[in-house]
């Protein structure tokens, strides 16, 4: 990418295996056991790699989520002409966008944020959408037993160990 060359399915599968084997690894002592990745999981079969972290693993509580950043390839090209330093230029977008395969119906853990506002708009609905999930699965957020009223022993409000991954 560096070199201004798209990656192949060949060239990521090393890459998505990696990241598959930190999504179930135990978290030192001390560490939280919830984390949060980004990649580009461009196509279903990456997003399969991750998910199949969750399935394959002893760690029962994995969940693997996917926010998927909708925004055109224009907006994106001029967001990457902006960036100072990174290794990938704007040339890369276009090819990104020939690989996408955007989520399905089938894909249920997976929330779509556009990304078409200003980054603190996108911000807001990323984290949002990713709330209403945990909500769904039961998470339950202290300013909200604020509101309601009801205390609960910290214990009782971690979740199973969590991994998210947005897709650009």
């Amino acid at each position: 990418m560096k070199a201004g060359q798209p990656l192949t399915d060949d060239d990521r599968a090393g890459w998505l295996q990696k990241l598959q084997a930190l999504e179930t690894a135990e978290p030192a002592a001390g560490e939280s056991p919830h984390k949060v990745m980004t990649c580009s999981a461009l196509k279903r079969q990456y997003r399969d790699v991750l998910r199949g972290a969750g399935a394959d693993t002893e760690r029962k509580n994995l969940r693997v989520r996917f926010v998927f950043f909708e925004g055109s390839e224009e907006t994106l090209t001029e967001r990457t002409e902006r960036r100072k330093g990174h290794f990938a230029k704007e040339n890369l977008v276009s090819s990104q966008f020939e690989v996408l395969e955007r989520p399905t119906s089938g894909e249920e853990d997976v929330v779509t944020v556009s990304c078409e506002g200003w980054r603190q708009q996108t911000e807001e609905l990323m984290m949002a959408a990713v709330r209403d999930v945990m909500r769904k699965e039961g998470w339950v957020f202290e300013e909200e037993e604020e509101e309601e009223g009801e205390e609960e022993e910290e214990e009782d409000k971690v979740p199973p160990s969590t991994s998210v991954s947005s897709t650009v």
